[in-house]
């Protein structure tokens, strides 16, 4: 049984608590170079390279036409409006969240940018994992993906063989609606257009094997869902996306969709790894998830184990405060610690030689 005795919070308390939104260092915009759209790339220094890839720039940002937002249409994906209202000095589309909070689109649902970092020891030779990583609420790429919780530090800290993904949702705001990702297979369009972005940087011949790698889906805080959207895909089969998780991590991030998360960990158990780390904020519906697992026999640790193998499933509570769980977990740094916990991903279909392996 569930070691720690909590009582279930209050559903509005929690989520009063939530809409406070998070402490966000200063950080200052354009510091990356941009690809695509009006943006000139920003003046940046000497980067290191990756292995066997020349061209290669660790990080840069892409502004791609299957990127969250902006939305064409007002449609929230579920049949209602996403926009409700029109701002009548300017004209503008805004969206007002249950909160009363306004949000016209140019500043918060209209920019495109999806941030790539590619580490500098990442080595095209070998098997690699695509990390999508959706943030919280009241964030942008630059100060806070970057900035404030250190994500490029924090892949580059892992050592993995990874290369980062990073989309911007909702911008400066309390709101945690994926935009055009909650629609079927919108994650794996999102996902095939990164792969042509990276091949173009990478080099022509990795773009097979950039569409076929494996995933791990990251949220923190708001970005949840975000992540549920993705696991639907894989339920579906949307856009051929239906075997290429092979993870989640959760930072703070469980509020809702309990039901889609334990099928998917369900149908693939054994397969697949799960990662939560969860503080005061989620911890009603996460004690929800783990009732489900424990009603019907299903192992889970409270440790993060030395080696996160296929079928790990860890669900970790920690007193650290919901705003600082991105960096200082514990452990320090949590996705740099998870990822650095990982084996190498198998080859994909397209890496294996016929004639050395089966």
């Amino acid at each position: 049984m569930w070691a720690p005795l909590i009582r279930k919070t209050a559903l509005a308390a929690l989520m009063a608590t939530l809409a406070c939104g998070h402490a966000l260092a200063e950080v200052a915009e354009g510091a990356l170079p941009v690809d695509g759209g009006p943006k000139r790339a920003s003046k940046v220094g000497a980067l290191p390279r990756c292995q066997g890839a020349p061209q290669c720039r660790p990080s840069f940002i892409a502004r791609l036409k299957h990127a969250p937002f902006p939305l064409q249409a007002n449609d929230d994906g579920t049949g209602r409006s996403f926009f409700n209202e029109i701002d009548r000095e300017s004209g503008l589309r805004v969206r007002v969240n249950r909160h009363g909070d306004r949000y016209p689109e140019p500043k918060h649902y209209a920019d495109p940018s999806v941030l790539f970092h590619i580490p500098a020891s990442f080595d095209r030779t070998k098997p690699f994992r695509l990390v999508v990583f959706f943030h919280g609420h009241q964030s942008t790429l630059e100060r806070y993906v970057v900035g404030r919780i250190g994500l490029t530090r924090q892949v580059d800290a892992s050592g993995a063989n990874v290369i980062l993904i990073a989309p911007q949702l909702a911008k400066d705001a309390i709101d945690s609606h994926p935009g055009k990702l909650i629609r079927p297979g919108a994650l794996a369009r999102m996902l095939d257009e990164c792969a042509d972005v990276l091949a173009r940087t990478l080099g022509a011949d990795m773009a097979a094997r950039l569409a076929r790698a494996p995933v791990v889906l990251v949220a923190y805080s708001g970005g949840y869902l975000a992540l549920a959207a993705g696991l639907a895909e894989a339920e579906t089969g949307d856009g051929g996306f239906v075997d290429r998780i092979a993870g989640i991590v959760m930072l703070d991030a469980v509020f809702g969709n309990l039901s889609r998360i334990d099928a998917w960990l369900q149908a693939r158990v054994g397969r697949v790894f799960l990662v939560s780390l969860f503080g005061k904020l989620s911890v009603s519906w996460t004690l929800d998830l783990i009732y489900r697992w424990e009603a019907r026999g299903q192992p889970y640790g409270q440790l993060l184990p030395a080696r996160l193998e296929r079928g790990s499933i860890v669900v970790m509570q920690v007193s650290t405060d919901h705003e600082a769980i991105a960096t200082d977990g514990p452990p320090r740094d949590p996705l740099a610690a998870i990822l650095r916990r990982l084996p190498p991903p198998a080859p994909t279909r397209v890496e294996r030689n016929p004639l050395t392996q089966p």
